[in-house]
Order: C-alpha cells, then sequence, then structure tokens
C-alpha cells in the first residue's frame, strides 16, 4: 500500500505481512535469504535508504505494529567521530493500539514534495495504470513510454538504450548490481528475448528478430508455421533467390552458389534457414559445414554412423587407420 498527503507532505508506505526485527538494523542481516522472489539480500536496502531520506531532510518513522513498536531514526551528533552526524535509529516500545491494522508495517516519510512524489510514481509500476504482456519471465510493457526501461520486481532500475521494448523481470532471473542502479546487459538481451518467445505474439515475434530484444531468440522456440511465414514475408520482399546472411564470409558463400544474401540478424538468419521453405537451402548448408571439417573429425564421424553395421575386428581396424592419421597430422 501507497498513499500520498500532498498537504502534509507525508508518503505512507505499508505492508501486511511484514514485521521488523531489531537485529535487522545490522549491516548484512536481512530475512530475504531465501526469497528468491524479493529484490534486495545483502540485508543494506531499508537502512541506506532511511540513512538518504535523513540526510536529504527528510524525516522517517516505522511503525513497527506486530512489535509494538515504533522506530524513529535521526542523524546524532556523534562525539566519537568528531561531531559527525551518524544515523540512529531510537525504538519506542508502545502499546497504543489494541490490535495489529490491516497492515502490519507502516513507514511514514515526511516533507516529500508533490514533484518529488511524482519521480516515485515513475519509478514503481505498482503505482501507475500500464498495459503489458505477461510471461514467465516477467513482462512486457507494451506503452511507448516505457520503451528501454528496465525495472525489476515493478521498481526502476536503468534504461537500455538499445532496447527496443520496456521491460520488468522477475527478480529471480536477473542479477541486480548491488546498488541495484543497474541489470547485466546479457541477462537484459537473455531474458527479454525469452520473455518474446513467451509471449507467443507473432507480430512481436517478427518485430523482435531484428532487434535488441530478440538477440537470443532460439529458432526451435519458434513454432513452424510463425517460421514458415517470417520466411515467406522475407521471400516476398527480397526475391526467390534471396537468403539470410548475418556475417561477411556468410555473404560471400551465398554469392559464388547464385544466391543473393541479405543481411539480417543471427536470430532471425537461424529462424528462416529453419522454416520449410529454406529446408533446401540449409540441407547444403549442413553439407559444406561438414565438408570443410578436417578429413580426421570426418571420418570419427563416419564409423560413429556405421559402426553397429561392422564386426568388432573391422571398428578396431578402422580406428587403428585413425590412429595412424592422426599421428602423421601431429
Amino acid at each position: 500500500m501507497l498513499s500520498y498527503d500532498e498537504e502534509k507532505e507525508v508518503l505512507t508506505i505499508g505492508n501486511k505481512n511484514s514485521e521488523l526485527d531489531i537485529k535487522s538494523l545490522l549491516f548484512g542481516n536481512t530475512t530475504k535469504n531465501d526469497d528468491s522472489e524479493m529484490i534486495g539480500n545483502h540485508g543494506e536496502g531499508y537502512k541506506i535508504a532511511t540513512v538518504v531520506l535523513l540526510r536529504n531532510e527528510k524525516t522517517v518513522t516505522f511503525y513497527n505494529y506486530c512489535r509494538r513498536e515504533v522506530w524513529r531514526p535521526r542523524l546524532v551528533k556523534s562525539r566519537k567521530y568528531e561531531g559527525m552526524l551518524v544515523p540512529t535509529f531510537f525504538v519506542e516500545t508502545s502499546a497504543i493500539w489494541e490490535k495489529v491494522p490491516e497492515h502490519s508495517l507502516m513507514i511514514e516519510i515526511g516533507g516529500i514534495t508533490a514533484e518529488e512524489y511524482e519521480k516515485i510514481k515513475e519509478a514503481n509500476l505498482h503505482m501507475q495504470v500500464y498495459r503489458k504482456i505477461e510471461t514467465i519471465y516477467g513482462d512486457i510493457l507494451e506503452d511507448e513510454k516505457y520503451k528501454g526501461k528496465v525495472f525489476v520486481g515493478g521498481l526502476f532500475i536503468c534504461e537500455e538504450p538499445g532496447l527496443d521494448i520496456g521491460v520488468d523481470f522477475k527478480p529471480l532471473y536477473v542479477r541486480l548490481e548491488r546498488d541495484r542502479s543497474m541489470v547485466n546487459s546479457f541477462d537484459i538481451k537473455w531474458y527479454s528475448s525469452r520473455m518474446v518467445e513467451d509471449a507467443r505474439d507473432a507480430e512481436l515475434m517478427k518485430k523482435s528478430l531484428n532487434s535488441y530484444s530478440g538477440t537470443y531468440i532460439m529458432q526451435e522456440r519458434v513454432p513452424m508455421d510463425l517460421r514458415n511465414e517470417i520466411a515467406e514475408d522475407f521471400i516476398n520482399e527480397f526475391g526467390a533467390k534471396a537468403v539470410p546472411v548475418s556475417s561477411q564470409e556468410d555473404m560471400e558463400g551465398m554469392k559464388k552458389r547464385g544466391y543473393k544474401p541479405v543481411i539480417v540478424s543471427e536470430s532471425k538468419k537461424k529462424v528462416i534457414l529453419s522454416s520449410e521453405y529454406f529446408a533446401d537451402v540449409e540441407e547444403e548448408n549442413k553439407r559444406i559445414r561438414e565438408m570443410q571439417k578436417p578429413l580426421y573429425e570426418r571420418l570419427c564421424n563416419f564409423i560413429e554412423r556405421i559402426e553397429e553395421k561392422l564386426t568388432s575386428d573391422e571398428v578396431a581396424e578402422l580406428y587403428g587407420f585413425l590412429d595412424e592419421i592422426e599421428e602423421k597430422e601431429e
């Protein structure tokens, strides 16, 4: 629960099933170690947030109803540290309420201006109305304003300039930097690709295959009818002799074989070539790749294919020849 009193400039955060143990004030102590669905398992979150708020001249009050406690952190001048302001939590044991309210933990933050509250709303999907596509890895955010934005568990983390969609990852799947200001770039590419696959949206898939969010889409996870549709669109646009390529080497090879090479992303190339329209081309590619392997490796593969048809003496003799070839190559 989040609510804001603009007149009093107070932001209130409530949780129905939480309570704070006094031990949690120790850095590194956390109740989230075994909960992979939750953000924050370093034991630092609310403590650092409190310090930052206090240093920005905000007031913070914790109503820890389950423990019948009120925590009032303040910055106090320390003799030990030559008068420096040190965050100190004052814990009052209290019985001012007869029963635990609906929200067992309430945090009030005072001094939040209307402008600051708007920024808080922008960083918190729980406080917004938006369109989304749900997947097992999180949500794809459909509204244009979220394009390039990365959220984790509903909280804004960072912007990724290359990202062509907005994403809200489940905390289970991505690694956050310690200060939670960044998500590993590989994770963004990998799990946005997994999201697109799981969404099973044909238009989204087509759009993503040439984009950042489709970098790691796997052709085997794309239904064959959609692969055929994408391949057909490719042929209609570039012609019957067109073949997708993703490198200069591919391009030169296809030109020599009489095809018209068209540069696409690696993932789109694999999807198109694995369609029924390009079965002959892919079969030819496999044959060429096989022929480019060293003779020793090709012989090994051949023996493995026919081994069951030979006697044990014949197999032993063939492997003896392989040993001779290997010795000569060395």
